[in-house]
């Protein structure tokens, strides 16, 4: 059955809200006892997908991250002035950089991620295993489906202010 109900969907989003509430202050948290706390805000995103990709162009990482390129810049700006990323000219084009992790960054990355999960593993350590498990699948469900209704014009059915076109239906 559908959870396609305005009831439904009210409560999914003030669920939603105190979530993204909580990982802010999750982020706050971690972030006051570390002495990379900066790294925690904007940048620590930045700082994963380099741990995963290794080296990436400001514009492959701005797009990963659905954000402008000018605010990449000016996040990685401050984490190279810390020493946790440097710039590598690319090899493909001279007039573009890379950018990668420095050892230190690879560091107070590997520090930040246990901090978080131990956080983490705190707030689940009453639950059982079954409903950890359904969490993960139920959210990681939830995340596949909602990027794919914001990034599918035909099942996204809100409209941006000023569009003038009627929204699709499913």
């Amino acid at each position: 059955m559908p959870a396609s109900t305005s009831k439904t969907s009210h409560t999914l989003d003030e669920v939603l809200f105190t979530l993204a509430q909580s990982l802010r202050r999750l982020r706050i948290s971690i972030g006051d006892e570390s002495d990379y706390a900066y790294a925690i805000g904007s940048g620590f995103w930045q700082l994963v997908l380099l741990g995963d990709r290794g080296e990436e162009r400001v514009s492959e990482i701005a797009s990963a991250l659905n954000l402008d390129i000018s605010t990449v810049s000016r996040q990685l700006k401050l984490l190279e002035s810390r020493g946790l990323i440097e710039r590598t000219p690319d090899k493909s084009d001279g007039r573009v950089s890379k950018v990668r992790l420095t050892p230190l960054g690879r560091d107070v990355l590997d520090q930040l991620v246990q901090a978080r999960l131990a956080v983490i593993n705190d707030a689940l350590a009453s639950w059982h295993k079954t409903d950890v498990d359904r969490l993960i699948s139920l959210l990681d469900r939830f995340s596949h489906d909602l990027s794919t209704s914001l990034t599918d014009p035909d099942m996204c059915s809100v409209s941006a202010p000023g569009d003038t076109r009627p929204p699709t239906t499913r």
